[in-house]
């Protein structure tokens, strides 16, 4: 069940390092393009060493609802803080 929430919580942080990312390259936010680059990588290599580790379908659910609520969460947090 651990690798459930660790897919949930990889894929939450990466949905909202990728939305974040994309706000910020439409937005013209240079300075936080690259750091926010390697959050990317990193959360991506979590998802898939989890996703090999588990080899099932059901990784879809904790994933889609990481993804839905990290997207969610990014787009409020760079409205908020950073226009």
């Amino acid at each position: 069940m651990t690798a459930y929430y660790q897919i949930f919580a990889a894929t939450f942080i990466f949905v909202f390092v990728k939305a974040f990312q994309q706000l910020n390259v439409v937005g013209g936010h240079y300075w936080y393009v690259l750091p926010t680059s390697f959050l990317m990588a990193a959360a991506e290599v979590t998802i898939i060493i989890n996703i090999v580790t588990l080899l099932t379908f059901w990784a879809c659910v904790p994933m889609g609802l990481g993804g839905g609520t990290g997207a969610m969460l990014a787009m409020y947090i760079h409205k908020r803080f950073i226009g």
